[in-house]
């Protein structure tokens, strides 16, 4: 059980991080390219921080 929800957070954090990535690398940013890895590295963290609350208020509004 424990695998399953680690591998679904982790999908779930990955897939959302690129959506993240998708919309703010599209718009104009002058200040850091499109494929940097500052930007992905900072999409994949909000990503991550996205679907951890996403969990966090699941488990909490359930109980």
């Amino acid at each position: 059980m424990f695998v399953m929800m680690f591998l679904a957070f982790g999908f779930i954090s990955y897939f959302m991080g690129m959506m993240i990535h998708s919309a703010w690398m599209y718009e104009d940013h002058p200040k850091m390219k499109r494929n940097s890895r500052g930007a992905w590295i900072l999409c994949m963290v909000a990503g991550t921080g996205v679907t951890g609350w996403l969990f966090a208020y699941g488990y909490y509004v359930n109980f």
